[in-house]
């Protein structure tokens, strides 16, 4: 990776115990520049106060704003400061990377997928966990294996990408898709932490994307 550190900003649960916050702490452990975004107050996600969430001093010059699907059930206030998130991305130049994981209340699910499909222009990077990956190939009546790429193709989004079987990963993208094997010490948001760091200096075109997951997949 360049020596030019990657920034990634999260939104999620201040104590660290969430999806974004794992793709952080990797992240941070090859070279990134991380942090997590909250209000003024420092609030729990379900009581945060939008309004004092400064997204553009946050998002300035920063390459990846890191969400999860999950974190739009935390609350109103929650579920608004995540839509922002996106928007404000969007205006300061920063790519989205969106973590679609099953929600602790798995009847919840149709409205994690519901609330992801409305922002799914907005996304760059969309990662589907395994756990996710299984139950929403059943509600959008897909196979697992088919399911990343009916997702790239429907909802155009230029990344795709999650853990068909243990220690394999598929990445869809506008150019191609495939198949690459990681070490068995490389954990999903691991890997995805990996993936997102090389990806600004991995090269254009279907070689940077494999180069980037390829690097993702080995274990320091």
């Amino acid at each position: 990776m360049t020596d030019v550190a990657v920034r990634l900003v999260g939104f999620g649960s201040p104590e660290g115990d969430d999806t974004p916050s794992q793709v952080l702490s990797k992240a941070a452990k090859r070279g990134a520049s991380v942090r997590l975004a909250t209000d003024s107050h420092d609030s729990e996600l379900d009581h945060i106060d939008q309004g004092a969430i400064d997204w553009r001093e946050y998002l300035e010059g920063t390459h990846w704003l890191v969400i999860s699907a999950s974190t739009s059930l935390a609350g109103d206030s929650a579920r608004s400061a995540w839509g922002a998130s996106m928007t404000f991305a969007e205006l300061e130049g920063s790519k989205t990377v969106m973590i679609v994981d099953s929600p602790e209340d798995s009847e919840r699910l149709t409205e994690v997928w519901g609330n992801t499909i409305e922002r799914i222009r907005q996304i760059h990077v969309l990662f589907v966990t395994r756990g996710a990956l299984s139950e929403i190939s059943q509600l959008e009546g897909v196979t697992e294996q088919d399911l990343l790429q009916e997702i790239r193709q429907r909802g155009l989004v230029p990344h795709v990408c999650g853990f068909v079987e243990p220690n394999m990963v598929q990445v869809e993208h506008s150019l191609g898709s495939f198949k690459i094997s990681t070490d068995a010490s490389i954990s999903e948001m691991s890997w995805l932490a990996g993936f997102i760091c090389e990806l600004p200096y991995s090269g254009v075109g279907p070689e940077g994307i494999n180069s980037a997951a390829e690097a993702a997949g080995i274990a320091d």
